[in-house]
């Protein structure tokens, strides 16, 4: 388990060298193929800093991460971006929707992508500067890791963009939902009902039909599906089909 917040007694354990940074298998292959190109830039620069001095982390770490949070943000978006509508144009060509001028991809999750890798960036950069400086004034003989610090950044890009890119899957997955079935068909929540199913999942079974619209996302990678009560397409859909 990574420890999320770091602490002085972080300073004093041995450490071992378990990091990694590949995404989990559980991702599926479009959603890992994100994940990889995002990951490569933090080893790229945990590459860097873990062949610096304390001192040397103090004096430079601003610049390093300024750098790395721009190239983060913009390869995180632009990655996602192109996940999410390869996933939305093989769902719209399995409904024999046109392309373009009827379902948009959902970019409602962007933005919070940003505000998590922001979030991680400024944590990153604020931990690894009161480590080394506690190392200059207090265990400069002692054994100086950031694994740690870049343990919790590989979970934290893991979440933020591998949790909001399966989001934004779905989100637009429902955008063609709505289209095929209309704003105001009523959908029903349907979960495995097996052991793994949580009790969240369960009591959102039992709930009433409702819009898709006001339905909760499930959790990533969760295996709840949403089915429309009546199997009546949408008078715009059932134009096309004509």
């Amino acid at each position: 388990m990574v420890k999320q917040l770091q602490t002085i007694d972080e300073y004093y354990e041995d450490e071992d060298d378990d990091l990694t940074f590949a995404p989990p298998s559980y991702f599926e292959s479009d959603e890992r193929l994100v994940l990889i190109a995002v990951l490569m830039l933090l080893e790229q620069r945990y590459r860097l800093l873990s062949s610096m001095t304390p001192q040397d982390i103090v004096d430079e770490i601003d610049e390093i991460m300024d750098s790395f949070q721009s190239e983060l943000l913009t390869t995180a978006e632009a990655k996602v971006d192109s996940a999410v509508w390869d996933s939305l144009l093989k769902e719209l060509i399995e409904w024999n929707i046109p392309i373009m001028g009827y379902v948009e991809q959902d970019t409602s999750m962007y933005p919070i992508m940003v505000m998590s890798l922001t979030g991680l960036v400024n944590q990153l950069r604020d931990e690894l500067k009161v480590k080394a400086q506690f190392f200059n004034d207090n265990m400069s003989k002692g054994d100086f890791s950031i694994i740690p610090n870049f343990k919790r950044a590989v979970q934290k890009i893991i979440d933020g963009v591998g949790n909001n890119l399966i989001y934004a899957k779905e989100k637009s997955h429902r955008r063609v939902l709505k289209f095929v079935y209309g704003d105001d068909a009523l959908f029903k929540w349907y979960h495995m009902n097996d052991e793994k199913v949580c009790d969240w999942c369960i009591a959102q079974g039992r709930e009433p039909p409702r819009r898709i619209d006001d339905w909760e996302l499930d959790h990533p990678h969760g295996r709840c599906i949403l089915e429309p009560v009546e199997n009546i397409y949408s008078a715009d859909y059932y134009a096309l089909l004509m």
